[in-house]
């Protein structure tokens, strides 16, 4: 914040180091981060950190409502949910049902793109942002860790029985991870591979495949689906593999 000499007024001004930007965004007072983007303190940046920037902004947004919800709560001496387990309640029992292919299959797309974005959000070190729409430059879903870093991105196809994933298609996931700056790429269908496309995404050791089987079979196995739930600590949740099978 500054303040003009001539009439007093105080006004925002622009954070133009990338990193400064972003710690400032961690740790300042959310009054001042939300004014902040309302006044679009961040224009200017480049893409890679507006992504990161949005996600701090939206992580902070959450802990905000949080924080208020809880407060509200303890003063009417109730139990309340926070907003992240609101989510995974409203969402508990269709994700339930989803147990066959022919589920996930008969979803929309971009029911299917939530769908991994919130299998990454049930991890409490991640939080999966669906992409969407034609402008998304291949790239269905960001997932950012608990500090608001990109380290993420996936591509999603719900695809049919008879629908196979091409090499061709691999190799166009390829090049939007590696202009997205993020350290791990994620490839979702419902139907599966063909053989040069597994044998294209081998050659890619940041990449990890899910086809319909294994998609389903992570869903039927996860151990929780809200933090702490059954007294199991989100810490030993079992979450989409971080590393190359």
């Amino acid at each position: 914040m500054a303040r003009c000499s001539s009439c007093g007024s105080r006004f925002i001004l622009p954070i133009h180091d990338p990193d400064r930007l972003l710690e400032w965004a961690r740790t300042a007072p959310w009054h001042r981060l939300r004014r902040f983007v309302r006044k679009s303190g961040a224009r200017g940046q480049s893409r890679s950190t507006i992504d990161q920037f949005v996600g701090i902004v939206e992580r902070r947004r959450w802990q905000e409502q949080d924080r208020e919800r809880y407060e509200t709560a303890r003063a009417k001496n109730q139990c309340v949910l926070t907003r992240r387990q609101k989510i995974w309640a409203r969402s508990d029992r269709r994700m339930q049902r989803l147990r066959t292919l022919t589920d996930l299959r008969n979803l929309e797309p971009v029911e299917f793109e939530r769908l991994v974005a919130r299998l990454f959000s049930q991890q409490d070190e991640y939080m999966g942002t669906p992409v969407g729409g034609s402008g998304d430059d291949g790239i269905d879903v960001r997932i950012f860790t608990s500090d608001g870093a990109l380290w993420a991105v996936a591509q999603c196809k719900r695809y049919g029985s008879r629908n196979r994933v091409s090499s061709s298609e691999i190799r166009d996931f390829a090049g939007a991870y590696m202009l997205s700056g993020a350290e791990r790429g994620f490839f979702f269908t419902t139907g599966s591979f063909t053989h040069a496309a597994r044998r294209t995404a081998d050659a890619y050791k940041w990449l990890e495949t899910y086809n319909g089987p294994r998609l389903v079979d992570y869903i039927a196995t996860r151990d929780a689906q809200l933090d702490g739930l059954d007294g199991v600590p989100a810490t030993q949740s079992r979450g989409i593999d971080s590393g190359k099978s």
